[in-house]
């Protein structure tokens, strides 16, 4: 089925996600450029699954609007500092400030998830090399650093290939940051309950763009 792109204009802020986007998608620059202090190994995976899409209907610009919600909610709260991120229920290892996931910024057809992968109890997604067990349930990230992901997804992935995508990050690794289509299989597996040991299914934490 032919994907439909509905196009809209750009208000200043999206114009300059764009641009940094264009940058990451034209220099394929890593990541870890912008922050050298996390994880040294990430990989980031494109995926043109149905299980990630809305049944072809998808605009690419919404991923832009659920970037431009991370930016102007976690990301203007928590800038660059240091968060112990943790699973629902996990207790905190460290004295940092604690932020609990999964926590998603709707857009429409987009959705951008931010998530413990200790807590996806299905193997689906590509490039995934352990099993939900094997995952720590908490791990240390900066916002700043989890934007920069999903902006290099955004530009990689969807405005180069019309794809969606994920990436393993964290000191541990143990994080997962995805674009997802919102009506789309992933996006209910991750955000709707089923999580190890969680029978909330009010457990994520949204911020809806549409």
């Amino acid at each position: 089925m032919a994907r439909t792109y509905l196009m809209k204009p750009l208000g200043p802020w999206k114009f300059a996600t764009l641009l940094y986007c264009v940058f990451v998608s034209v220099t394929q620059a890593h990541p870890l450029f912008l922050n050298t202090t996390l994880s040294d190994e990430i990989h980031p995976q494109c995926t043109d699954s149905n299980d990630w899409m809305n049944g072809g209907l998808f605009n690419p610009n919404h991923c832009l609007d659920a970037l431009g919600k991370l930016e102007n909610t976690d990301l203007k709260l928590y800038k660059s500092r240091d968060i112990e991120f943790l699973a629902p229920f996990a207790k905190s290892r460290t004295y940092l400030d604690t932020v609990r996931l999964p926590r998603r910024y709707i857009s429409e057809s987009c959705t951008i998830i931010i998530a413990m992968l200790s807590t996806i109890t299905e193997h689906f997604l590509p490039g995934q090399v352990r099993q939900a067990y094997e995952y720590g349930n908490t791990d240390q990230s900066k916002f700043s650093y989890l934007w920069s992901i999903a902006a290099w997804l955004d530009g990689t992935c969807v405005s180069k290939a019309s794809m969606l995508g994920w990436c393993a990050t964290g000191t541990d690794s143990n994080i997962g940051v995805f674009v997802v289509g919102t009506k789309s299989k992933v996006n209910t597996i991750i955000s709707s309950g089923l999580l190890l040991g969680n029978t909330n299914r009010s457990a994520s934490w949204n911020v809806d763009a549409s």
